[in-house]
């Protein structure tokens, strides 16, 4: 079985953010569930104000990185804004993130990048959908989350190909109602500890607290 396809039979899964080999290496000792290469690098690596300059390029050398420190961390990796564009370009572009190490791509967004995850998925790309506070798109996290719409985005995310959903920032009902109707593993982003797992970005986790929200 393959290292993503174990992850996604877990419940309590724990993720965690990080961009390069010796935080990898580390997380891999202390028996992490899998490693998320976000594109929050942009904030927390490159100093940028978001993330929405983040390029392609610097998503695969920071996967490469990463991978060269885990031999058997399940790698998800963002696939950045810049990255996205047309479905074939989408494509091409995942196929360099798996190249580089990744086992997953997430994709933030709900109905607009619908056919871009069924396409990914339908050429056997596993994706990760985010949804809630997107920050490609959002400046600041939702004041107030449509649950019964958020569940439609989701069901509509899992029946298009996602295999698993990040829920940011969307609070303990939203999280609940979702992982309840989903079949796909659920994962919060400071959010509650209702879903089946959870992903913080190592700076946090060590007290040098990110911009990132």
């Amino acid at each position: 079985m393959s290292r993503i396809n174990t992850l996604l039979r877990k419940d309590n899964i724990s993720i965690i953010t990080c961009y390069d080999a010796t935080f990898s290496s580390l997380l891999e000792r202390c028996k992490c569930d899998a490693v998320l290469v976000g594109d929050s690098l942009g904030v927390v690596i490159k100093g940028d104000k978001n993330t929405r300059k983040v390029s392609i390029d610097e998503m695969i050398y920071h996967t490469r990185a990463v991978r060269l420190g885990s031999s058997c961390l399940p790698i998800i990796s963002d696939m950045p804004l810049l990255a996205l564009g047309t479905k074939n370009n989408a494509l091409l572009n995942a196929k360099a993130l798996i190249d580089a190490g990744a086992d997953m791509i997430k994709i933030e967004g709900g109905s607009s990048v619908l056919p871009i995850i069924k396409f990914l998925s339908d050429n056997k790309i596993k994706v990760c959908a985010h949804i809630g506070y997107t920050p490609q798109s959002m400046t600041a996290p939702l004041a107030k989350v449509n649950q019964k719409k958020s569940l439609a985005i989701a069901l509509n995310l899992q029946k298009n190909g996602a295999q698993m959903i990040v829920l940011s920032m969307m609070g303990s009902v939203t999280d609940k109602l979702i992982t309840k109707n989903l079949n796909i593993p659920t994962i919060a982003f400071r959010s509650s500890s209702l879903c089946r797992g959870n992903v913080e970005i190592i700076y946090d986790l060590i007290g040098i607290t990110s911009k990132f929200l």
